[in-house]
């Protein structure tokens, strides 16, 4: 296996609990945050002062990839959305991100265009970059896979399912499988979206020998909406025989 790398989704929204989850993140094992705002829009671009306030606290060994999504509901990418995406992103890396996390489609393709402005952008402020789950409302998500590499995307974001299907990570494993076999260790996909101590097993299975991590947020919160280290801890030293029994 090429490492566990665990991916934590914080909410920046309140900046007293900001600096505790984001603490208790790297304390449970994570070695990358995504920072968002707004999570029950899905996350949007957060605010500089909470960038900052991350950026000061990050351990050296860490990850602060930002979100840059300016506008909820919208994957689709016009010419003014794109000059202030553009603008979020130098934003961030004045902020001290190493990161970002976008998106841009037309209909159910990948907007090349518009997608190779902003990691040419990225790129420029010694960003990495990762195209979010706008990647799941794609039709043809193997062409889109190598369309991500040709265009230098460093990771994406997947849970193998079409965008807003309920369904059970764990039913898209073959899904899955297809994508990482696409990607052929030439961009890191990043699992997402329903992960948790009960099936974590199962999908790190899929990165042995393979440039794979998971990305979770609900899934390592306590009922009061803090980070639990535990919950961490259990993701990244799950067994199968863990899983089973928990």
């Amino acid at each position: 296996m090429i490492g566990k790398n665990l991916e934590i989704c914080i909410n920046s929204d309140n900046l007293i609990t900001l600096p505790i989850n984001l603490n208790s993140a790297f304390i449970g094992g994570a070695n990358r945050i995504e920072l968002c705002s707004a999570m029950h829009l899905d996350g949007l671009t957060p605010e500089s002062t909470a960038i900052k306030m991350c950026a000061q606290q990050i351990p050296a060994h860490g990850e602060l990839l930002v979100m840059i999504r300016p506008l909820a509901n919208k994957f689709t990418v016009n010419k003014t959305l794109l000059n202030s995406m553009i603008s979020q992103i130098m934003s961030a890396a004045d902020c001290g991100a190493t990161g970002v996390v976008f998106g841009a489609i037309c209909g159910s393709e990948l907007d090349k265009n518009a997608t190779q402005q902003l990691v040419s952008c990225a790129q420029k402020h010694g960003l990495k970059t990762t195209f979010h789950r706008a990647f799941d409302c794609i039709s043809n998500k193997q062409q889109a896979i190598k369309q991500l590499i040709d265009l230098g995307i460093d990771r994406v974001l997947t849970n193998g399912n079409h965008w807003n299907e309920d369904q059970p990570i764990l039913h898209n494993i073959y899904q899955l499988e297809q994508l990482i076999e696409e990607a052929q260790n030439n961009i890191e996909v990043v699992i997402g979206g329903g992960v948790t101590s009960q099936n974590a097993a199962k999908l790190w299975q899929l990165a042995d020998g393979n440039l794979v991590s998971l990305h979770t947020h609900s899934g390592v919160l306590n009922s009061k909406g803090f980070i639990n280290p535990l919950l961490i801890s259990k993701i990244l030293d799950n067994t199968e025989k863990q899983a089973l029994n928990d």
